[in-house]
């Protein structure tokens, strides 16, 4: 009969302990600094596990209630079990140090059940058997600086789905290496069978030529692999550092080496099943890498770590050199001529996410298959993604960007269409559509503690990184000549416009809607500044047709609808607003027009100085004004008649 030990006290011992039977810890279990702890048979935890000496587990460890480490190491050892697992109702288990030492015959190593997640706060030993992390289970290290990991002959194996079509493109990056460095060929199995097979992939292989199309796996009756999948690697390319053509696109193959971070192509087998399934197999990637890149430069990097990246983190830390990631999306391409290509980017900064132009299933991993989504707050193992630089710098990826955040919970998609009370963020996503049915979403964000204003904010504003013949864009600082499919300001104020820039490269019905607001309950105003008339977006969409040209003056978005500012010839439309360059606002009122008050506010919708006399003398009102040099608005208010200008006051 086996013995069972049920744990209700505090263990603290001060010399070597080995307990030979199942132990079952109801209360809190210590294991203090210097201490060594030996469970030969199974450990089930049911209260709160604090480990900060040395632990050996010799079977499975079943986790359902709290573990905290703050030294120590924790092994999993055994010459006899050559399977260990970890599992349990508690999706988190924590160790300060893991080392894996299985040396059983037929060794395979420890399995982590789905949806948990292993928090390292240092290193990781992987002296025999292999780490294996089931389905969309997760390995966090937390410490700062370099790799402290060290192998031997075990490994890490990590899944990742893909597109299934042979014609469309996933951009991909490794959660592992081996020697510090990725190949494809080192690196990426067939994961068909995984959960027939989780410690044994088998090694893909690669065609070329015509067809030009990878295959699917072939398998048993039981779903074994017997011939692994094929990708093609003529569709194997990267992208670093160029200057955003074509032609800088770098043909790799098989086995070409890349650094943790650096991104790649891959297209699809063809399989039947939805996704491919692939395992990542290597020493997991862990601790910071860097990449030096120039100003206006382009590359393709992706998540390095086998578990989440913190989106909003990785850009807060390279705020001065990167100002958003560009995700590709596959819109159904059929074919693999470029003509025929389908698709485009979807975008996320600190401001929000916007989804791709295309009506099409995302790229597993960042958003709900099956529909368009934007790009959320973290990035799922194995995802690739652009960068362009602001400027000349380094970009870095580090441990604390990681979290765990599973592809399948609602926190993976930040795409928030319900009010949120408790959000003093306002969002709107406004829709162009041209008349070939592609849909471009431009998102506004008002976000009063974020320090982002009118101007050009590093970060908060987004260029367009696919401009496309038809399309639409917002403008920013009066700069025809970028477009951006993000802007993120400071406080909501009803005066503040946009410029909207549209481009019309085709004959036919084009449109402006609102795809979604946010906390956000005031009407949004399209107005034509050359017919001086508006829509309310919020109760209809705007339907129009134009000659071919750019509209980069015409369009802006406002908050005021014309008929409450009662602006008209005879009314405060004639005056003239300007700064005179030597620290003053002049105001030249030649109709001798009937003035209440005068507001100047910052783009950040601060007033910032007001004037209510000697507004009547004369013709020509004169503001000192020795504010910082900047964007500012102009209000001229008289009875229920207002106009507003923005001026540059440098």
């Amino acid at each position: 009969m086996k013995t069972h030990y049920y744990l209700i006290t505090t263990i603290l011992t001060v010399c070597v302990t080995s307990l030979n039977a199942q132990i079952s810890n109801h209360g809190d279990l210590k294991i203090v600094s210097g201490t060594d702890v030996k469970f030969t048979d199974e450990y089930v935890n049911n209260g709160n596990h604090n480990s900060d000496g040395n632990l050996q587990l010799n079977n499975n460890f079943i986790n359902n209630g709290s573990t905290v480490a703050n030294s120590g190491t924790t092994f999993f050892k055994s010459a006899t079990n050559n399977l260990i697992q970890i599992s349990g109702t508690a999706d988190t288990v924590n160790f300060y140090n893991l080392e894996l030492d299985v040396t059983a015959a037929n060794t395979k190593g420890v399995r982590v059940e789905d949806n948990r997640v292993l928090n390292l706060q240092n290193s990781l030993y992987l002296k025999n058997g292999d780490l294996r992390l089931m389905g969309e289970s997760q390995l966090i290290q937390m410490h700062s600086g370099s790799n402290t990991n060290t192998f031997g002959a075990g490994k890490l194996l990590k899944d990742q789905q893909g597109e299934s079509s042979v014609y469309k493109y996933n951009y991909w990056s490794s959660p592992v290496n081996r020697s510090a460095v990725f190949s494809i060929a080192s690196c990426l199995f067939d994961g068909s069978d995984a959960d027939l097979n989780p410690f044994s992939p088998q090694a893909i292989n690669l065609n070329n030529g015509a067809p030009y199309n990878g295959l699917p796996s072939v398998t048993d009756v039981s779903g074994n692999v017997t011939n692994a999948l094929t990708i093609n690697k003529y569709w194997l390319y990267t992208y670093m550092f160029g200057n955003g053509s074509y032609a800088d696109w770098l043909h790799i193959d098989e086995n070409t080496t890349l650094n943790p971070g650096q991104g790649y192509t891959m297209k699809g087998t063809g399989t039947s099943s939805s996704y491919q399934n692939y395992v990542f197999y290597g020493e997991p990637n862990n601790g910071d890498y860097t990449f030096t890149i120039n100003s206006g430069e382009h590359a393709l990097l992706g998540n390095p770590y086998p578990s989440a990246l913190d989106a909003d983190q990785f850009l807060t830390d390279n705020a001065s050199v990167v100002d958003a990631l560009y995700f590709w999306v596959d819109g159904g391409s059929t074919s693999h001529y470029l003509t025929d290509y389908l698709g485009g980017y979807g975008v996320k900064n600190l401001t929000g996410g916007t989804p791709p132009s295309v009506a099409s299933p995302l790229i597993y991993g960042i958003g709900t298959s099956g529909s368009v989504t934007s790009p959320t707050q973290y990035v799922s193992v194995g995802q690739g993604f652009f960068v362009q630089a602001s400027s000349n710098g380094t970009i870095q990826f580090n441990n604390a960007q990681r979290a765990y955040k599973t592809e399948s919970s609602t926190e993976t998609t930040f795409y928030r269409l319900n009010s949120n009370a408790n959000d003093l963020n306002k969002y709107i996503r406004i829709g162009y559509e041209n008349p070939g049915g592609f849909h471009r979403q431009l998102l506004l964000g008002f976000l009063p503690n974020s320090g982002a204003n009118l101007d050009y904010n590093m970060g908060y504003d987004a260029k367009m990184f696919d401009l496309r013949d038809n399309d639409a864009y917002f403008i920013i600082e009066d700069n025809d000549d970028l477009q951006y499919v993000i802007q993120g300001v400071g406080e909501f104020a009803t005066q503040m416009e946009f410029p909207l820039g549209i481009k019309i490269s085709e004959l036919g019905n084009h449109k402006i809607t609102i795809d979604a607001l946010e906390n956000f309950n005031h009407s949004v105003y399209l107005r034509d500044t050359y017919t001086n008339t508006e829509i309310d977006l919020t109760a209809s969409d705007y339907e129009f047709s134009l000659p071919i040209g750019v509209y980069n003056n015409r369009f802006v978005i406002a908050f005021e609808a014309l008929n409450d500012l009662h602006i008209d010839d005879n009314s405060l439309k004639m005056l003239q607003v300007f700064y005179n360059g030597s620290e003053s606002i002049v105001v030249k009122n030649d109709k001798n027009i009937h003035i209440d008050r005068i507001e100047i506010y910052n783009t950040l919708g601060q007033l910032v100085l007001e004037k209510q006399d000697n507004l009547n003398n004369n013709s020509t009102i004169t503001i000192p004004f020795a504010h910082p040099n900047g964007i500012y608005i102009v209000d001229v208010k008289s009875d229920n008649t207002q106009k507003s200008t923005k001026i540059l006051k440098y």
